[in-house]
């Protein structure tokens, strides 16, 4: 059985972090966990899911020109960065995505709740008494833990969220180590 935890090059370890609604939290943990991981030697990437059809371009633009003007990939670079925008066709799967990132010792994913990787739920009280993994729409066996300010009635390790040193230790312990 293929690996779930990683991409094609077995090295890769991928983890969604996910939650009901927003305001939950995922920003902050996903923003925390990358400063940890880079202060741990690990290479990182992250992709996050934008139900809104975002647009990095500005109007006026050279590159906003050329992706208008029908160019199908267009490629900002400078110094420090490098920007592709691609014109799709057809939505590009998860799996497919993730690939874009070449060799990289993690990749964090906010959102895709339905993606095949491992999961951690980010829930933070009073925002949302439901629970994903919970939730019979959802599979369950991809979640790992819950991320929580508070205790929960769940059959997964529950995983203090204002610690994410802690959350970070846990991703180590069970899926960049276990590789």
């Amino acid at each position: 059985m293929e690996n779930s935890y990683s991409n094609k090059k077995e090295k890769t370890a991928i983890l969604s972090i996910i939650s009901t609604k927003s305001g939950m939290g995922k920003t902050t943990l996903v923003e925390s966990l990358i400063k940890i991981f880079k202060s741990r030697n690990y290479t990182m990437g992250t992709l996050k899911y934008d139900v809104k059809k975002f647009e990095i371009d500005k109007e006026g633009k050279d590159s906003y020109r050329f992706s208008h003007a029908g160019a199908d990939n267009v490629i900002i670079a400078s110094s420090k960065k490098l920007a592709m925008i691609q014109s799709l066709k057809e939505e590009k799967t998860i799996e497919e995505i993730v690939t874009l990132f070449g060799d990289l010792d993690i990749i964090l994913i906010e959102g895709f709740k339905n993606s095949i990787y491992p999961k951690i739920e980010v829930h933070r009280k009073g925002i949302d008494n439901n629970l994903l993994c919970k939730n019979s729409d959802y599979s369950t066996s991809n979640f790992i833990a819950v991320a929580s300010d508070e205790n929960l009635d769940v059959n997964i390790p529950i995983l203090n969220l204002n610690d994410a040193v802690s959350i970070a230790d846990f991703i180590e312990d069970n899926l960049i180590k276990k590789k």
